[in-house]
């Protein structure tokens, strides 16, 4: 699945700029609203990269908008999907469930703006949107949330192929390298400092309650 996905993104990137281009990042995006391993953003950063602004074939304000528009209908399908269909038979196998229960987590403790920061890190976006559907979060309220998370996800990916392709503008093969891992890395930060966060909030918890219970 990998490698097929990986020369997908290889035609595209060699033919940036045609029509064609265009609408399969746009499908790429909205399917890796729900069907992981999709990491759209790296088409996203690579196209950028090879933008009219460094004298190359891609239009930026077309690229954002396929981007933005495929995200969005890829987050409210997986959406819908959690409203309809039992996620235990989704998220199957260990890692399955473990990303499956800390969206949960995430969402009844944070509530749904962890939807803006779960758009950044691939897969539990997934689980986090089809749980917003299961636990029936108002529709009209996530497509709100839904629609800003979107928009900062599509205009920091292109952002970030558009500072790639500056910097590399000799060498638009390491620009594209460049982008897509930075991209990658701002995901995984994110999930990390998430993860920190929520453990620092575990001890302070757990220092509160023993300080009462020696107080007692």
């Amino acid at each position: 699945m990998v490698q097929f996905y990986e020369s997908i993104q290889g035609t595209i990137v060699e033919h940036a700029g045609a029509w064609w281009t265009y609408l399969v990042t746009g499908l790429l995006c909205w399917l890796d609203g729900f069907f992981p391993p999709l990491p759209s953003e790296s088409i996203v950063i690579a196209m950028a990269a090879l933008s009219e602004t460094h004298g190359g074939p891609v239009k930026l304000w077309l690229l954002a908008l396929v981007a933005l528009g495929g995200a969005w209908a890829g987050d409210n399908t997986a959406y819908w999907i959690g409203r309809r269909i039992p996620l235990e038979k989704l998220f199957r196998g260990e890692r399955g469930g473990k990303i499956l229960a800390r969206a949960h987590h995430l969402l009844h403790h944070k509530g749904p703006e962890v939807l803006l920061s779960g758009r950044f890190i691939p897969g539990y976006r997934i689980a986090i949107n089809m749980v917003a559907g299961y636990v029936r979060l108002p529709y009209r309220r996530f497509m709100v949330i839904d629609a800003i998370a979107t928009i900062v996800w599509a205009a920091f990916s292109v952002g970030i192929g558009l500072v790639a392709g500056s910097l590399f503008h000799d060498r638009p093969l390491l620009g594209i390298i460049v982008g897509v891992a930075v991209g990658l890395l701002v995901g995984w930060l994110i999930e990390r400092i998430g993860a920190w966060r929520e453990a620092a909030k575990l001890r302070r918890t757990l220092a509160s309650t023993r300080g009462r219970s020696g107080d007692a």
